[in-house]
């Protein structure tokens, strides 16, 4: 018999990783003992069904299925006991990590699809998902009983398999940082240990899964919407407009989108020779069959409308709800002093969603659906829900942003045009020159300008003025014949420097004009400030914690690849990409025609090019993507040698702080980028996007005057023209 200590200490061992009641598998819960070293032969019994009948205040069996699954119960004793005050803050893998005991599954440890595809592709296997999945458990194993599963540095290590260059890769397993995770989180890494044994060529195994019907329908209506019947098209477009909707080669076995194009009858591809290179023309051919059971079957009307493209049902039947976005969702609510479940979460999503779909109110931008929730924002606003097409195994969509932000009614949504929408400056050109003359010598222009012109200084007052804005620091006197604000900088005797405003023309579009800049008590304007405000105008402030200034190496960083190589390859040095387009002559053409050309409607139709090709080459993807990381590895190595190497900046739109890291990517002792990187709830960082040099200085330069050693005006080469940062 079970003693009422075993009882507890066996009941808060099971909570840790099936905190909720409800059925759960036996060999799942058997497992999870195991791993904490506590197999029911320790406690004196055969069979876990012995074991389920003498804690009958934990288990209780069903009617059925008793061999396969078990209702796990509260247990008010348990309950009362399961947490004492010195574990609080224990982790549900304190118990088992670093030993031997360690049995993976589903429920134990976070494997992400994005991560699972990525491996695939790295190592060329032509595994679906899920198979990887089931490949990664059994070379766990397997280490595991060979003595080659490594506990070193809070982390086991394990071999996978080797890369088609020959190297190893390894597998990772840490605890998971999310509260709202599993107990252990999957990686993997690309090491340096190359096979002894000769490289046998990879040979492609296609897994013939066959196309369903109802996926062929939604393929020709999706063509048949957006391109003409009967006329040639070139394959890039096709592939563009088959991913915009979520359709994944891979998913139907199929390693390159001809491929899956070729499979299909209602299409037609020949290769045919333009500007000297070989390329694919698609010609979509009218079936009747499928014509009857989708555009002849539905109104033309509906076809063309956003309704057609709103997945019918409840919402998790075709919408999967990963951990990250509800554990958003989650916090937002236990901050706004709502205690819900993750259950009742999903009710109201579901709930809301149907409501949405009702009114019609479900908004569609590109291949993505948005709808409001219930829930309200501290603006008054609606929390709202962002759902995407899934590019993997499982449901065909999933839950993609939770939108909880609130955003400043100012007026103005540019944060850049607030200070030029509150006062008439005069000419930018002699208002940036008399802050200029005033504060203490600092260089506001970059190495390649040919004239003083004040570039960085104009950004620099546009976006600190927004600042002060967020922060209610504009100070108007009472009589409203008087208004300033403190700039952020100092003369030569760092006094602040502060912007003075007197009231404009009653006919003028703004209410203010630019008066002069003082420092308190000197001049005119400074006695008049020093008359009007007491206390004196704040400078704005930016960070909240020490998190925001230092970057602490012990962290994990997960990187946003696909954003940083598609979404903003215009940001990539040209020589960094003409390099990686080593074997594709058409990516390499492409490239010196972008560095020749002065057009921007043609760059941009270029680059457009360029993303097609990437995104329909899945190694020379995995290609930039390793470099990438070798650059990030790098520049962690030099933040540990150098704190200061990471440089806190700020986003005016999204008012957040991040910090950036350099990237060298043509030269390494030279950086060409900067990657920006946020400090997740979870304690883990976060690689958003990257940013050219000139736009990570404007970011940077907000906070304080730079003295480092990467990010120097001096030896930035910028254009006036160049976007910036804050709407990233």
């Amino acid at each position: 018999m079970l003693t009422i200590e075993n009882k507890t200490i066996l009941y808060n061992c099971i909570l840790k990783q099936f905190p909720d009641p409800g059925l759960y598998k036996v060999s799942r819960i058997t497992e999870w003992l195991c791993t904490n070293n506590y197999s029911l032969d320790k406690f004196g019994y055969e069979s876990f069904r012995g074991f389920a009948e003498d804690f009958p205040e934990m288990f209780a069996f069903q009617s059925n299925n008793n061999d396969e699954f078990i209702e796990i119960k509260k247990w008010q004793t348990g309950e009362d006991n399961r947490k004492p005050d010195n574990e609080s803050d224990a982790h549900p893998a304190d118990s088992f990590f670093g030993t031997n005991n360690v049995i993976l599954n589903d429920d134990i440890i976070e494997m992400t699809q994005q991560s699972l595809y990525a491996l695939t592709k790295i190592l060329d296997n032509g595994n679906t998902v899920t198979m990887m999945k089931q490949e990664i458990y059994r070379k766990f194993d397997e280490a595991k009983s060979d003595n080659k599963l490594v506990f070193l540095g809070e982390k086991y290590t394990f071999p996978i398999d080797y890369c088609p260059d020959g190297f190893l890769v390894n597998g990772v397993i840490t605890k998971n940082l999310s509260p709202h995770g599993k107990s252990l989180y999957f990686s993997f890494e690309k090491t340096q240990i190359f096979r002894s044994e000769p490289i046998d060529q990879k040979i492609h195994v296609r897994y013939n899964i066959e196309i369903p019907t109802k996926d062929k329908n939604r393929i020709y209506m999706l063509l048949t919407e957006n391109f003409p019947c009967d006329h040639q098209i070139h394959m890039a477009s096709i592939s563009k407009c088959l991913l915009k909707s979520g359709i994944d080669r891979n998913k139907y076995g199929f390693f390159k989108m001809k491929e899956l194009l070729a499979s299909l009858d209602f299409l037609e591809l020949e290769d045919v020779i333009l500007g000297g290179v070989q390329q694919t023309m698609v010609t979509i051919k009218r079936v009747p069959g499928y014509t009857a059971q989708t555009a002849e079957k539905v109104p033309d009307k509906e076809i063309h409308s956003d309704s057609a493209r709103i997945p019918k049902g409840l919402l998790t039947d075709f919408c999967s709800l990963p951990v990250k976005p509800m554990g958003i969702l989650e916090q937002f609510l236990k901050d706004s002093g709502i205690e819900a479940s993750y259950d009742s979460i999903t009710k109201d999503l579901c709930n809301d969603f149907d409501k949405a779909r009702m009114e019609g109110s479900v908004k569609v931008a590109d291949a993505k659906l948005v709808f409001s929730s219930r829930y309200v924002k501290s603006d008054g606003t609606k929390v709202e829900i962002t759902i995407k097409p899934n590019a993997y195994e499982g449901k065909e969509w999933f839950l993609y942003y939770v939108d909880t932000i609130v955003r400043e009614k100012t007026g103005e949504t540019n944060p850049g045009k607030q200070l030029e929408n509150f006062a008439f400056l005069g000419n930018w050109s002699t208002f940036l020159s008399d802050l200029a003359s005033k504060a203490v010598d600092e260089e506001w222009d970059y190495k390649n300008s040919s004239s003083k012109s004040y570039h960085i200084l104009m950004q620099y007052i546009k976006y600190t003025f927004s600042r002060l804005v967020r922060e209610n620091k504009i100070c108007i006197s009472e009589d409203k014949r008087f208004a300033a604000f403190n700039t952020g900088l100092a003369d030569d005797h760092y006094d602040d420097i502060y912007a003075c405003f007197v009231p404009n023309d009653s006919s003028s579009e703004t209410e203010w004009r630019y008066a002069g800049f003082c420092t308190a008590a000197s001049g005119g304007l400074g006695k008049q400030l020093v008359e009007y405000f007491n206390p004196l105008p704040s400078p704005p402030l930016y960070f909240k914690r020490k998190e925001d200034l230092f970057y602490n190496g012990a962290n994990q960083l997960h990187t946003d690849f696909e954003h940083i190589i598609i979404d903003n390859i215009k940001r990539l040095p040209l020589q960094f990409l003409y390099d990686q387009f080593f074997d594709n002559s058409e990516a390499r053409d492409i490239t010196e025609k972008i560095r020749s050309s002065h057009d921007h409607v043609i760059r941009c139709d270029l680059y457009e090019r360029l993303k097609r090709i990437i995104c329909e080459n899945s190694r020379l993807f995995v290609r930039i993507q390793n470099r990438l990381k070798d650059a990030i590895e790098l520049a962690q190595k030099r933040v540990r040698w150098n704190y200061k190497t990471a440089i806190p900046s700020y986003f005016p739109k999204r008012d957040t702080m991040s910090l950036m890291l350099p990237l060298a990517l043509v030269d390494e002792s030279k950086p060409d980028v900067a990657l920006v990187v946020e400090l997740t709830r979870s304690g883990s960082y976060q690689g958003q996007t990257i940013l050219t040099l000139p736009q990570a200085y404007i970011d940077a330069r907000l906070i304080c005057r730079l003295t480092g050693d990467w990010l120097v005006p001096s030896q930035i080469f910028g254009s006036e023209e160049q976007e910036f940062a804050e709407g990233d």
